[in-house]
């Protein structure tokens, strides 16, 4: 029977952070969700969700009596006796981890810090972090003894956007505490949410499982590119290449392409890994190599379009993007690392001169300053370039003929997923599908 006398205080309400909330209060916890941004806890105590998250919503309302919603981190720590710390280590403009949310966290939870205080971390960090980092402050902060005064444990976030309930319920929760004491008792809390819990010898451990889950994900992304620009050069579908070979021998399992590991994570966390390699004197030339094969598959599309408006000596470029977000399945509406954005920031720093500029996702309801259209047949009238940059389930299986009767002739046409079926390109399209090269 697990306990459920603890109240919990949830430091951080981004994608990680609400959808833990909502998982924590729905298994029967009380739960104080705190945030820096006021307007998100207007938004949040009004009943509505800052972001799209499937289920998320119906949750939070069903257990709204358990869910406090707070900017007052004090009042949190002081109405709560186990702190899940849920806020981001984003990359500085040097490719350096930001360690400016944890640290701003730890500083509050140093003050208000109590006898018997459970403290997970949950963000991505460079290994070693929890005990060369978090612990030193919060013992200077407090003056007391983790491990002895108060419980820390790293337990990484592994949920994925679009299935994060599912993966919160469903997942095993790995769990590296920095004494058996603090491990076993944050599994008390965690066997709640469901699954199975793996305890692991120290926090280090626990670190690095989280960068290796990345990791792996981000180099298959890389190989799968780099196969990919070789098939196009070659002339061979990469697509029969890798369901031919992942289906014949079972050892193997090849993803398939389409750009690099974009996204809030995927392109981080390879970088941090580094970072943890560096401190030890470490040389990674595989995790270097997918780092820059994952930049590139996703800066060549601009690329392309640049030689694309040079060859044909374009004087108006319409251009439409169709897909905004990092990625488009499992579904999200999140832009951080948005390949979209990427491409956008290239062709602005060449000076490429864009006429229009239309844009389409089916989730995204902001971004930046432009105006979205409200339909992909809104956002590519009279365009002639046409990036399909996700493979979001409403922007598949699209048929030329539809797409044409709206496009501007000559048409260019990137397909970095297989949202087009085709028998055969009609005339006046210049059509070029990643893996495939142009037809």
């Amino acid at each position: 029977m697990v306990d459920l006398k603890h109240k919990i205080a949830v430091f951080g309400l981004g994608y990680v952070g609400l959808p833990f909330t909502a998982a924590l209060a729905h298994v029967g916890y009380k739960v104080i969700g705190v945030d820096v941004n006021k307007e998100r806890i207007e938004i949040l105590k009004k009943g509505e969700v800052p972001f799209y998250e499937p289920g998320i919503k119906e949750i939070l309302e069903k257990n709204k009596e358990k869910i406090e919603y707070t900017t007052d981190s004090a009042y949190a720590l002081k109405n709560s006796d186990v702190i899940f710390l849920t806020v981001g280590t984003p990359l500085d403009e040097n490719d350096e981890p930001d360690y400016t949310q944890i640290d701003s966290c730890i500083k509050e939870i140093g003050k208000g810090l109590k006898k018997d205080d459970l403290i997970i971390l949950k963000s991505t960090v460079v290994v070693g972090t929890t005990e060369e980092r978090v612990a030193p402050k919060l013992e200077e902060i407090s003056g007391m003894k983790a491990g002895e005064d108060f419980h820390l444990v790293f337990c990484p976030e592994r949920t994925i956007e679009g299935l994060a309930l599912h993966e919160i319920y469903n997942l095993p929760k790995i769990i590296g505490g920095i004494n058996k004491e603090s491990s076993l008792h944050a599994q008390k809390i965690l066997k709640k949410l469901g699954s199975r819990t793996n305890i692991v010898s120290s926090p280090k451990v626990a670190e690095m499982c989280k960068l290796v889950d990345n990791l792996y994900r981000s180099n298959n992304i890389a190989f799968a590119n780099e196969l990919a620009e070789l098939c196009e050069k070659i002339g061979i579908r990469s697509s029969e290449v890798v369901s031919t070979v992942n289906d014949s021998y079972p050892r193997t399992k090849i993803f398939n392409p389409g750009l690099g590991a974009d996204g809030p994570c995927l392109s981080k966390d390879p970088i941090i890994f580094r970072h943890s390699a560096i401190k030890h004197k470490v040389k990674t030339p595989v995790t270097d190599g997918s780092i820059i094969q994952n930049k590139l598959s996703t800066s060549r599309i601009a690329e392309m379009i640049k030689h694309h408006i040079l060859k044909n000596n374009l004087e108006k470029i319409n251009l439409s993007i169709i897909g905004l977000a990092f990625k488009g399945f499992p579904e999200t509406d999140d832009l951080r690392g948005s390949p979209a954005m990427k491409i956008l920031d290239i062709l602005e720093k060449d000076n490429i001169r864009l006429d229009s500029i239309k844009l389409f996702d089916p989730l995204v309801k902001k971004f930046r300053d432009y105006q979205l259209s409200n339909s992909i047949s809104e956002a590519i009238e009279n365009a002639n370039i046409i990036l399909f940059l996700t493979n979001h389930p409403k922007i598949m299986n699209l048929e030329f003929e539809h797409l044409l009767e709206k496009t501007k002739n000559p048409v260019f046409i990137i397909d970095a997923w297989g949202n087009i079926n085709y028998d055969e390109i009609p005339k006046g399209v210049h059509y070029f599908r990643i893996g495939h090269g142009y037809n």
